[in-house]
């Protein structure tokens, strides 16, 4: 190999390695991006919380308990260990919502994922 084609060499390799560092800097902003995202997600998660356990607590409260019937305690099967567990009549909404939003997202067996 001449010196012209070891410089042309380098000179395709320094290109190929400006390219590589571009798409890792274009990576890093979209997982940047994302991390965000799912932060914000996560306080949406926090602040919804928060607003069920008070929905929760304030229909605890109430001495008519036929009055929210969504709140009764059940007992359902845990989806993923079988064991019985406590939850508010309005559980089946959120496995219901958990599973429609877990299939739009391609997870399949949504059931092993929730309780």
């Amino acid at each position: 190999m001449d010196d012209m084609e070891a410089a042309i060499e380098r000179a395709e390799l320094r290109a190929e390695l400006a390219a590589l560092r571009a798409e890792v800097d274009t990576l890093r902003a979209e997982l940047e991006e994302m991390h965000a995202d799912a932060d914000l997600e996560a306080c949406h998660v926090a602040g919804l919380t928060a607003q069920l356990k008070a929905l929760i607590a304030e229909g605890d409260a109430c001495p008519n308990k036929a009055a929210h019937p969504l709140l009764a305690r059940e007992t359902f099967t845990h989806a993923r260990t079988g064991e019985p567990i406590t939850k508010t009549g309005a559980f089946p909404l959120y496995r219901e919502a958990f599973d429609a939003e877990a299939r739009r997202l391609g997870i399949e067996n949504p059931e092993e994922l929730r309780a």
